[in-house]
């Protein structure tokens, strides 16, 4: 059996004219995108580190309050891989708060962002708006507002960190294996 492997792909949508309109559509199409004939509540529920998001206008003033001096948002597609065992509703929403805390944390940087889960795939996933600017978290510039860069090292490091959740979330469950 080969080891679960995270899939993670992102871009990003620079600053410029229209952040806002960018942003309306991109948290629009975190809550509306599924297969056409496939409704399934949970695929339109937003999240964000803190829990539920309400609304989409909601979730539109969390990321137009952090844009970036060059990036509006990063668009991330983050899966736990096929049989990691992640699939349930919670656990793909813990799984990503987790990740997400974990680039944060290599960052020093408070992360903002907002979620959703889409299981309109043969593979469950997470859709996320990271927003293009975070509070520094570490000393000496704790407090200071600056861009989001991800590059190859942090792609990387959510791979990695990626599995090691997804293990982590299959040992509480209490199915230590992949299902």
């Amino acid at each position: 059996m080969t080891p679960t492997r995270t899939f993670v792909e992102g871009r990003y949508v620079p600053a410029g004219p229209w952040a806002d309109a960018k942003i309306k559509s991109q948290v629009q199409h975190l809550k509306s995108s599924f297969r056409t004939g496939e409704k399934r509540e949970e695929e339109r529920t937003l999240f964000d580190a803190h829990g539920t998001v309400a609304a989409v206008a909601a979730a539109r003033a969390i990321l137009t309050a952090a844009i970036g001096p060059r990036v509006v948002f990063h668009r991330l597609v983050l899966s736990p891989g096929r049989g990691a065992g992640v699939v349930r509703l919670i656990d793909l929403q813990t799984w990503t708060r987790l990740l997400l805390m974990d680039l944060g944390h290599a960052l020093g940087q408070r992360l903002v962002w907002v979620g959703a889960v889409h299981r309109n795939t043969a593979e469950p996933h997470v859709h996320v708006l990271l927003a293009g600017a975070a509070e520094r978290t570490q000393w000496p510039h704790m407090g200071k507002v600056v861009g989001v860069e991800l590059r190859t090292p942090q792609y990387t490091l959510l791979r990695e960190r990626g599995d090691v959740r997804a293990a982590e979330i299959r040992a509480l469950n209490g199915n230590g294996t992949a299902a």
